[in-house]
């Protein structure tokens, strides 16, 4: 509650007109205070929260929203049968989705799946197309942001999550799964632009000792969000007939804080400054984050970078594409981001029940075990808080490649003994290599790659940078999720190969060229980056 008050207070106490009355603290302005830790805390979880939490929500009730789904095809068969002329062909679609079905494992699921190809289809274009909604959101955040600013693009698109959450809610009343469809886009657009918003509005705010580490907050609330819907979404809670419509709109709980929240907070100091020429406002709103008025240090790195600004325009992305400086600045950010998804950890985000089941456990035991997997990614996000300032994220980037091949490597080595020689202590072997790979991705290929898409452009790159980056982040993770379940049919634990190649090239890539950012401010990473004739 005392967080809360500190960000609700009227905007005068906020922001005060006399800033040599604020109370004296400390010199250094590098420390973090309740402000900044609650300001980016509410932020991160209203945005990265229901994005994690749309990602998992279904993965739990497949069999309930499959069942769903035939359900209303059943009904519109049954509306629609006197138009058949062909009684064989009205028999054949009556017993492709009216038919009795037993539906109490995942196997039995997948059997429903295999013989009703058109039901296949449907439920495979309502989970892939939430990324396409988000594929859709990078293309237009910079605009959005150009025009008004990260707070209020920020509640702008808070506003249309509430609507398509809306439209999946009510797809059950009209019977439609269509509006389920078209409900998951949206919603999939509106917390798509969380990759973009959150961890620029993040940079802007932080200074640079705690860049990496609050940095790293946003991946945290992900995977808190993963659990949430985890937990949420067993059979005895809302996985269920009656409860999966409710289980969507619990996303909006975080969502809803933000919302209270957030008009009372500042916009970032950078913004302020750099697009609105608003010196004072941006140096409130630096008092307010830093608890402390001396802050003359930091408004004069800004105002640099103004003077240096008031000569260049903006970058747009074709811009960006153009410049061969900017253009392979870009690689070094894209790059990890395809290892991000690439690695194999989509598929696992969107079938990790499923994996599980191959391995050999139970239909409830591999939702227990999802569960599992979250909550030690969660702990391995927190250390990775404490370490990304400390070790750096080229290393730590290293470490993370490294191991995730191993776990891979291992994934692949196990599955075939179950497979080939019918090992049973193999299976478990298996469950040991997912969360050993979960572990190893999450000291680094899940945060870093957000964090340096943020840290190696200038003010007048980022936007279009990070609209970009974000495209990279929402194309690989559509085609890693639409792809798996094709060739896994096809290739089984063998496609996990494909994975382990991606990141022996991105790991080869990222030891090449990536450098290192820990500690560096925007100026000298620019430095580190440019080559000397260019500087």
């Amino acid at each position: 509650m005392m967080f809360f008050h500190n960000c609700i207070l009227k905007r005068k106490a906020k922001f005060p007109t006399d800033l040599n009355n604020v109370a004296a603290v400390p010199s250094r302005n590098d420390g973090l205070t309740v402000n900044l830790l609650f300001l980016v805390s509410v932020v991160t979880f209203g945005t990265w929260f229901p994005l994690a939490y749309n990602i998992v929500a279904l993965n739990g009730p497949q069999l309930v929203v499959v069942t769903w789904i035939r359900s209303v095809g059943c009904s519109r068969i049954s509306n629609t049968s006197s138009i058949f002329t062909d009684v064989n062909e009205t028999h054949s679609q009556w017993q492709l989705w009216c038919s009795e079905f037993i539906a109490e494992s995942g196997d039995e699921v997948g059997e429903m799946l295999a013989e009703n190809h058109t039901l296949n289809a449907v439920w495979a274009l309502t989970s892939a197309l939430f990324s396409l909604g988000g594929l859709i959101s990078a293309l237009t955040s910079g605009p959005l942001i150009h025009r008004y600013g990260l707070k209020i693009s920020i509640l702008i698109n808070a506003a249309i999550l509430v609507g398509g959450t809306g439209v999946c809610c009510l797809s059950p009343v009209a019977h439609s799964f269509e509006m389920l469809i078209v409900g998951r886009i949206i919603v999939g657009f509106a917390v798509g632009s969380g990759c973009v918003l959150t961890p620029m509005y993040t940079a802007e705010l932080t200074p640079v000792a705690l860049r990496g580490a609050l940095g790293t907050l946003p991946t945290t609330m992900f995977v808190l969000g993963m659990i949430a819907a985890t937990v949420m979404g067993l059979p005895f809670v809302l996985g269920n007939s009656w409860g999966w419509p409710i289980l969507l709109t619990l996303h909006l709980l975080p969502v809803g804080l933000m919302c209270v929240v957030l008009p009372f907070c500042p916009e970032s100091p950078r913004h302020l400054f750099l697009r609105r020429g608003e010196k004072v406002a941006a140096e409130r709103a630096l008092v307010w984050l830093r608890g402390t008025t001396d802050v003359q240090e930091e408004l004069a790195v800004i105002q640099e970078e103004a003077e240096k600004d008031s000569t260049r325009d903006r970058v747009s992305i074709v811009g960006l594409l153009r410049s061969p400086f900017l253009r392979s600045t870009l690689w070094l950010a894209a790059v990890p981001m395809t290892a991000l998804h690439f690695s194999g950890y989509s598929c696992l985000s969107f079938y990790s029940t499923a994996i599980f089941s191959a391995a050999g456990l139970t239909r409830l035991n591999s939702i227990y075990a999802s569960l599992g997997l979250w909550c030690i990614f969660l702990l391995v996000n927190l250390v990775s808080l404490t370490l990304v300032d400390r070790s750096g994220r080229r290393i730590l980037l290293l470490i993370s490649h490294a191991g995730t091949l191993i776990g891979l490597c291992f994934l692949v080595l196990t599955m075939a003994l179950t497979r080939h020689q019918g090992y049973e202590w193999t299976k478990y072997g298996s469950v040991a290599s997912i969360f050993f790979f979960i572990v190893s991705h999450g000291v680094a290929l899940f945060s870093v790659p957000w964090i340096l898409g943020a840290e190696l452009f200038t003010q007048e790159a980022r936007a279009a940078a990070m609209t970009l980056i974000s495209v990279v982040c929402w194309v690989t993770e559509l085609m890693a999720t639409l792809i798996f379940p094709l060739i896994i049919a096809a290739a089984q634990e063998y496609t996990f190969i494909i994975f382990i190649g991606f990141v022996a090239l991105t790991g080869l890539f990222t030891y090449w060229k990536v450098p290192e950012t820990k500690g560096k401010t925007i100026k000298q990473i620019q430095d580190l980056l440019r080559p000397p004739n260019c500087k």
